[in-house]
């Protein structure tokens, strides 16, 4: 089964980026899978910051795109719009499942293979 990580992600939440994409490293070990970033922070300065944490940590199979929305735009607006762009990525390509994680949840290893069963 192909599936797709995606997530959008936002420079706020960079208390947990970095153990987050550790636990992704992880995961994707257990079970290969694709990940799909959308940054919707202003600037392009936090992808910058992301992409390091992605080499630190020997993710290869990824994609990171970023959205840049006007400054006033809300917090749900933003996540809305992000996962729009997740969902078009997901059906312009051959995947069986999209699973949507949170940029700062940490997950056990097995999580996918449970979802799959």
């Amino acid at each position: 089964m192909k599936i797709l990580i995606g997530t959008p992600i936002h420079e706020s939440k960079d208390y947990s980026m970095e153990r987050w994409l550790e636990n992704v490293a992880k995961l994707q070990a257990a079970y290969p899978a694709d990940l799909f970033i959308v940054d919707n922070s202003p600037g392009l300065e936090y992808m910058g910051k992301v992409k390091g944490y992605l080499k630190k940590y020997g993710i290869t199979n990824y994609k990171i795109e970023h959205l840049e929305l006007p400054p006033k735009q809300g917090k749900y607006e933003r996540i809305a719009r992000s996962r729009e762009v997740i969902r078009k990525y997901f059906l312009a390509r051959d995947f069986d499942a999209w699973f949507t994680w949170e940029c700062d949840q940490l997950i056990p290893l097995d999580t996918l293979h449970k979802l799959i069963r």
